[in-house]
């Protein structure tokens, strides 16, 4: 079950041109400082059903794609992955989270979404 999550999430971000999702917490906020964007970080976890049903409900509308595309760079990590992204920073029990980072100091910006979320949820915060 972990790797059609894992397959899934990889080709969802492979075979479309939505939201440019990166792997590497590090590299995006090189990116997001470049561009002078903040950081979107999605920490999932690998067998987590709402998960998978907040990854395609949510970020597979256009709207949202938009948003975080012209706001953010975004990142998704997965809890178990713990070196792909400062857990020490965005460490969390509820899963999904949606961080709202700044490229500057790595703060929140404004409060985390946490748990099953929806897309206006998503489009007020951004």
């Amino acid at each position: 079950m972990k790797i059609l999550f894992v397959l899934f999430i990889t080709t969802a971000a492979l075979f479309s041109e939505h939201i440019r999702w990166q792997s590497d917490f590090d590299k995006a906020l090189f990116e997001a400082k470049k561009a002078k964007k903040e950081l979107l970080l999605l920490v999932l976890k690998k067998e987590c059903a709402e998960c998978r049903e907040v990854f395609v409900e949510v970020f597979s509308d256009e709207e949202v794609q938009e948003e975080v595309n012209r706001k953010y760079i975004a990142v998704v990590a997965f809890f178990e992955d713990k070196n792909s992204y400062p857990i020490e920073l965005f460490y969390t029990q509820a899963f999904p989270s949606l961080f709202f980072v700044s490229s500057k100091d790595e703060s929140y910006l404004q409060k985390p979404l946490r748990g099953h979320f929806t897309k206006d949820d998503v489009l007020k915060s951004l």
